[in-house]
């Protein structure tokens, strides 16, 4: 995609019919077996911060499986090198060739939107936030704010030049929806849980979550009579209850008894099975 910008989409001459884009995409989408990239290019001509923040969340709407913000690099012979005096290009002079700052795009804007692309890596590309993000977004003017306060908060907190574990990730962004919207932190939480157990049977819980809410006597009896009926489990022919027990895991969300099965994954997401178990 690049841009959205016409101006910018002119200049650099690609020929693009924006809503004919959307349509593909959805329809890409509607089949739900192809793992989608779209990306964007910050330091292209005419694209400042606030139209390069608008292209952003153009693109983001189309909700793809990943949105990969790149930077212009003025390659030897390319015509972004051969007009790179007249659009007050600085780069770094040795490979990738990266841009620093253009007329129209400060030094420290690329730094905001190098900040907002790390952002994005971790808690859009990675695919480990998706529900919480989704409704979090709806909190802030636009997706690409919500981005660009969260990188705010890490450099705040000085998180960025820290390397965070996956639970480390969720702790931080716990603690940065607590600060933002802490009355409905609760939610928040419930989501996050969800998130995390949609990758991952994780064993060391993070220190905001409370305890799972399903008692050992409960899992049990479940994964006793599952044993004998197979009602959820059907793919795990074979397998005793003590086994199926390790493979899988119960958690009460927002009070509702949920099984996560490890078994059986989204092929283009990863995340597990996920029943709602009657009471």
């Amino acid at each position: 995609v690049q841009s959205t910008n016409g101006a910018t989409i002119k200049e650099i001459h690609r020929t693009m019919q924006l809503e004919r884009l959307k349509e593909v995409v959805k329809e890409v989408q509607k089949h739900e077996n192809i793992h989608e990239h779209l990306d964007l290019i910050a330091g292209l001509p005419f694209e400042d911060y606030d139209t390069f923040a608008k292209s952003f969340d153009e693109i983001y709407e189309l909700r793809p499986n990943q949105l990969q913000l790149g930077f212009l690099k003025v390659l030897k012979g390319s015509y972004m090198y051969e007009h790179a005096k007249e659009y007050e290009i600085e780069y770094h002079s040795r490979p990738p060739y990266e841009v620093l700052k253009t007329k129209w795009l400060p030094y420290e804007d690329v730094l905001k939107i190098r900040q907002v692309e790390e952002m994005l890596e971790v808690y859009y590309n990675s695919g480990q936030f998706c529900c919480t993000m989704a409704a979090l977004e709806q909190e802030f003017a636009s997706p690409f704010c919500m981005y660009e306060c969260l990188a705010a908060y890490y450099d705040e907190k000085n998180a960025f030049a820290v390397s965070h574990s996956r639970i480390g990730r969720y702790e931080i962004l716990y603690d940065f929806i607590v600060k933002t919207c802490k009355e409905r932190s609760e939610q928040y939480m419930e989501m996050l849980t969800l998130d995390m157990y949609l990758r991952d049977n994780v064993k060391k819980r993070p220190e905001f979550l409370r305890e799972s809410g399903v008692s050992s006597d409960e899992a049990a009896a479940f994964y006793k009579k599952e044993e004998k009926e197979r009602t959820y489990l059907k793919a795990y022919e074979g397998y005793d209850r003590r086994q199926m027990r390790k493979m899988t895991h119960l958690e009460r969300i927002d009070g509702k008894t949920v099984l996560f099965d490890y078994k059986n994954r989204d092929p283009l997401t990863g995340n597990a099975a996920i029943y709602y178990l009657s009471e």
